[in-house]
């Protein structure tokens, strides 16, 4: 989305419920990740603070799950599908207080977002500084998002109305992440890449955001943006920020193709494990392929909703930059992920063998 600045306030980084919010307005401060720890070994986690209105039983949470380890699609014996096989994170409890549990507060220099053992420090560098601690889970920690360049906008002067109860105010912004995580007693300093969302929802309806929603991030040493599609109301939307130009482009053309569609256990639907994109822009293009090695579906064990929201944990991304005047430059330490919205194909149905019967659930 063009915005006339896109440059980030205090203002808006502490930004409560808007004027012309509904039942179901909800506000949230969010971040997924991807980094190397010094163990050797490669994390994903997503974290969150948010504040849900009447429609969503006027309740504050905070939440957090880390992944560690590649998982793989397979080709299960007597199955005509392949199956992901993504190891399962290690999650804190879905932290949830009446309203008013989450408190902002706004000085000159910053903006603190805090909820029991989470705190984001927001600052005006374009930093996000957080600490977390759950002990019943063994997670905490402590590191700091950095923005790079300017971040893609979905809302800002005016909402995004995707559909007529889908609108709303916010941003999302690729960056690198550096501190340290701890899980179960083990303790490790991170470097990689995140992307934050500054979520301000007029209104928000889980069964209008279906049909598909992509919602990438990118990330490499060259270059940073995001990409977000909604098939439905045929939203496209994306920005993309050239480090050593300083050229920030908030609008262009791309083009998500998915491959190898598997079957997820976790949501009861199939999902795409390798992604191939193209976006271009006034400046140039950019091409890059990613496959999944883990996701994380934020929702309670034994449901499986028949519009599931997922995130899927990509390993590495490789692409290109062709510039316009026929320059092509190879992108250097490509990490990213998607979130991805649908609905349900075969929301009571897997075809394939006996150990992948449909959960009975109640559908949400």
């Amino acid at each position: 989305m063009k915005v006339a600045n896109p440059e980030v306030t205090l203002d808006e980084e502490g930004q409560g419920f808007p004027d012309e919010a509904r039942d179901t307005a909800m506000i949230g401060w969010n971040l997924v990740a991807t980094v190397h720890g010094d163990d050797g070994n490669q994390y994903w986690f997503n974290t969150g603070a948010m504040s849900m209105a009447q429609g969503w039983g006027n309740i504050d949470f905070w939440q957090m799950c880390v992944r560690s380890g590649k998982g793989q699609v397979v080709q299960p014996s007597g199955s005509m599908h392949k199956v992901t096989d993504f190891p399962q994170g290690i999650a804190t409890d879905h932290h949830v207080r009446p309203r008013g549990a989450l408190i902002v507060t706004r000085s000159s220099g910053h903006v603190t977002i805090e909820m029991e053992t989470i705190r984001i420090v927001c600052k005006p560098d374009g930093t996000w500084h957080y600490t977390v601690e759950d002990k019943k889970s063994g997670i905490s920690g402590e590191w700091v998002h950095t923005g790079n360049g300017f971040p893609g906008w979905y809302g800002k002067e005016t909402p995004q109305t995707y559909t007529p109860h889908v609108i709303s105010y916010g941003y999302i912004w690729p960056g690198t992440v550096e501190g340290t995580l701890t899980v179960q007693g083990r303790e490790v300093a991170i470097r990689g890449a995140g992307q934050r969302e500054r979520y301000i929802s007029v209104d928000a309806c889980p069964a209008e955001v279906g049909a598909w929603h992509d919602w990438l991030w990118f990330h490499f040493d060259e270059l940073s943006g995001n990409l977000d599609e909604m098939k439905i109301s045929k939203h496209k939307d994306m920005s993309l920020y050239l480090n050593d130009e300083k050229l920030y482009f908030p609008a262009g053309d791309f083009q998500i193709n998915h491959h190898d569609w598997a079957y997820s256990p976790a949501i009861g639907a199939f999902v795409p494990t390798r992604y191939q994109v193209t976006a271009e822009t006034e400046a140039g293009v950019l091409e890059f392929t990613a496959s999944a090695v883990g996701s994380y579906t934020p929702s309670t064990v034994g449901e499986s909703p028949d519009s599931p929201t997922t995130l899927l944990d990509w390993e590495r991304i490789d692409g290109t930059f062709t510039y316009s005047d026929g320059r092509i430059r190879r992108l250097t330490n490509g990490l990213g992920g998607t979130l991805i919205r649908q609905w349900k194909p075969y929301p009571e149905t897997l075809i394939g063998g006996a150990q992948f019967k449909p959960l009975s659930v109640p559908r949400i």
